[in-house]
């Protein structure tokens, strides 16, 4: 967790940050002349205050500031990791119990994954660690029907074709891929991408015919559940908060996590 916020900041990031509503939804709030800074009326989403200082105000009403909040967390199978659902299944946020900042989930991890996701409310580290051009890698273990021979681990690592939602085939960027257990009828085995497709490691296993059985994200990027419960969490350490704001070589974090229910 860190109280750390940018002094110079763009209007519409601030209230987005500041829990009163999406980046999109301020947009319309300042379009709307409903946003006044040191009391003059702002048209400009882009429009840069000071967030320590300025005295921002929406329907009259004055918005503070939260502290940036940076979260990791060990999410279970069958949990949906989006701030709310339609269908009433249990969210990442349900289990988020103690955490008083409003905070989103980056990326997303399928439903019936485990695994590593991150969740924080600094806006632009989540648009950045999402974004396909910061490249940022994320580990999964599959456990997989049969043993995928070696051939099939370099198919999967030179890029496989797989469909998206309207069965087009595209082929997926180059993988690391390598074996980490081998047992009698099936096998676990580490990828690390650097892309983020719907399905993506269920379909690649698949194009080699070796269907997922169970999957796990294990780190995102160098943030490890290893020691972290299912279904816990914790806040970063400010070394890992730095090292994600820099972009910092990627390793393990040698710190033991303090888990949270």
């Amino acid at each position: 967790m860190s109280d750390c916020r940018e002094p110079n900041v763009r209007l519409n990031r601030f209230l987005a940050d500041a829990g009163i509503c999406s980046r999109r939804d301020a947009d319309q709030m300042i379009f709307g002349k409903r946003v006044t800074v040191n009391g003059k009326i702002i048209e400009s989403p882009a429009f840069r205050i000071d967030s320590e200082h300025d005295a921002v105000k929406v329907g009259g009403s004055r918005v503070k500031a939260q502290p940036l909040v940076y979260v990791l967390m060990h999410k279970p199978e069958g949990v949906v990791s989006t701030v709310e659902d339609p269908q009433q299944r249990t969210t990442v946020m349900d289990l988020l119990r103690g955490v008083r900042a409003r905070v989103y989930p980056v990326g997303r991890l399928d439903y019936n994954t485990s695994g590593a996701i991150m969740l924080t409310n600094d806006g632009e580290l989540a648009q950045r660690l999402a974004h396909p051009r910061y490249e940022f890698p994320k580990t999964y273990h599959a456990k997989v029907n049969d043993i995928p021979t070696r051939e099939d681990l370099v198919k999967m690592a030179k890029g496989v074709r797989i469909p998206d939602k309207l069965q087009r085939y595209t082929r997926t960027r180059p993988a690391k891929v390598r074996l980490v257990t081998r047992m009698k009828k099936y096998a676990v085995v580490e990828i690390v991408l650097q892309e983020g497709r719907q399905h993506q490691v269920r379909k690649m296993c698949a194009a080699i015919h070796h269907p997922v059985a169970a999957l796990t994200r294990v780190k995102f990027g160098f943030l490890s559940v290893a020691g972290l419960p299912v279904g816990r969490w914790r806040y970063l350490t400010s070394k890992e908060i730095e090292k994600l704001k820099k972009g910092a070589p990627i390793h393990e974090s040698r710190q033991s996590p303090s888990s949270h229910r």
